[in-house]
């Protein structure tokens, strides 16, 4: 199986490299914004059944796509990296932050509960018709894939589990109200995050719902930069 990585800058012993982690749907192009401004070694790849990706018939669940983490960190010979997780991508983010804490240097999540969710039928059938920017979703992701996440992906919540994370980690959290796209992070979510996690910042994006990468891109853009000085 292959996996399409976009990468900009080079590693150096001096700064630590960033990982992007994209939403459901997200393939690697989506992190652009990120790759052309953002300071430093930066990489984003497409998971599985996105982008230029291979598309296995098989293995979309919450393992499957640590499994693609893990072939890119190996691939590109990741040490002491940060990584950004961004949606459903901060799910598998905090999964393998979990496992390899280790090898990190911190963790951005983006406006998502600590949860890896399952996909019913009726999300197979939303996602499969969504229409984001003018662009049909299937254009990024396969329908095979979005089948597969709704027969193999299972709900995992790590909430019991944030205690264990000992890196630094900077929640992004939209806060408008009126977005088009809500924030998937409540009150009840954001005060989880700020009393188990023993070294959490939280960045609130008053502009934005749930999309903040492109309703604040400046804002979120300089928020990055910051957090891997």
């Amino acid at each position: 199986m292959a996996l399409h990585v976009l990468e900009s800058g080079k590693q150096s012993s001096g700064k630590a490299s960033l990982l992007i982690i994209g939403g459901l749907w997200e393939p690697a192009e989506r992190a652009i914004p990120l790759l052309a401004n953002v300071p430093g070694h930066v990489l984003a790849f497409s998971f599985r059944g996105r982008g230029l990706s291979s598309t296995p018939a098989t293995g979309y669940g919450l393992e499957d796509h640590l499994s693609d983490i893990a072939a890119v960190v190996r691939h590109c010979r990741l040490e002491n990296y940060y990584i950004l997780g961004f949606s459903r991508g901060a799910a598998y983010a905090l999964g393998w932050s979990l496992q390899h804490q280790e090898q990190m240097k911190g963790l951005i999540l983006v406006d998502q509960p600590p949860l890896h969710r399952s996909l019913s039928a009726e999300a197979v059938n939303f996602w499969s018709s969504l229409v984001y920017q003018e662009v049909p979703i299937l254009n990024y992701m396969r329908l095979e894939a979005i089948q597969g996440l709704a027969r193999d992906a299972r709900e995992v919540d790590f909430s019991a589990q944030l205690p264990e994370l000992l890196i630094p980690v900077t929640l992004f959290a939209g806060r408008n109200k009126t977005a088009e796209l809500g924030s998937d992070l409540s009150d009840e979510t954001l005060h989880i995050y700020r009393t188990e996690l023993p070294f959490c910042a939280v960045v609130e994006f008053d502009q934005s719902g749930h999309m903040i990468p492109d309703e604040e891109q400046q804002k979120y853009i300089a928020g990055v930069s910051l957090c891997i000085q």
